[in-house]
């Protein structure tokens, strides 16, 4: 069997640099927003009855897509101000719902700051409400959710505004890399929320301390 030269040309490709096969990818629609987009559509949940003020990217793009054969991912970032000191605190938010058996996250992987690979606990992965399967009268794959979220500082994310490319992450499951998830949170979602941030900053900066 003959193959052409470009499908040879991939397969070369793709073995000379095993980081393609695993660059993930994100719906056209989403890369092509960009950062007014996700300013514009921010939520600010203002609730006199607690002590932060949460900026939310979650509407920004509201469709989970395929990362994997088993898994669909759906990905935001959020500001959480405190309203006495101003301190501003970030979280990446990442909801899964994938098939097969239950998985287990506790760590992600990514560029910090300096460029170098950093390795992060999760604070938090919550699984959805699926103690119900498998049971007794059903013993396939399972349609499972978990909600994945990590903090990280305003310094870091705005080192990753000033690359040209998006933030690639990595959440690591089992020891033998079956489940590692490789997730892309695009530039503009960042700078959107960003924007979003210091518009909020400008505006209401008297309320701080108050």
């Amino acid at each position: 069997m003959r193959l052409s030269s470009l499908t040879l040309g991939l397969a070369a490709a793709m073995l000379a640099s095993p980081a393609l096969a695993n660059k993930p990818t994100v719906p056209r629609q989403l890369a092509k927003m960009d950062a007014v987009a996700f300013q514009s559509a921010a939520t600010i949940d203002d609730d006199d009855l607690e002590f932060a003020i949460i900026i939310s990217t979650h509407k920004g793009f509201r469709k989970e897509w395929r990362v994997n054969g088993s898994t669909w991912a759906d990905s935001h970032v959020e500001a959480h101000i405190d309203k006495q000191s101003g301190d501003t605190r970030f979280e990446v938010h990442q909801a899964l719902r994938y098939q097969g058996s239950q998985r287990s996250y506790h760590i992600v992987h990514f560029e910090g700051r300096d460029g170098k690979l950093v390795a992060q606990s999760l604070d938090r992965a919550q699984r959805g409400d699926d103690s119900m399967c498998p049971n007794s009268e059903f013993n396939g794959d399972c349609a499972l959710t978990m909600k994945l979220v990590f903090s990280v500082d305003e310094t870091l994310l705005r080192s990753v505004l000033a690359r040209a490319d998006d933030w690639n992450l990595k959440f690591k499951g089992r020891p033998n890399g079956q489940d590692d998830l490789h997730i892309r949170i695009v530039r503009a979602e960042i700078e959107g929320l960003m924007l979003a941030v210091d518009d909020y900053r400008a505006t209401f900066s008297g309320q701080v301390g108050e």
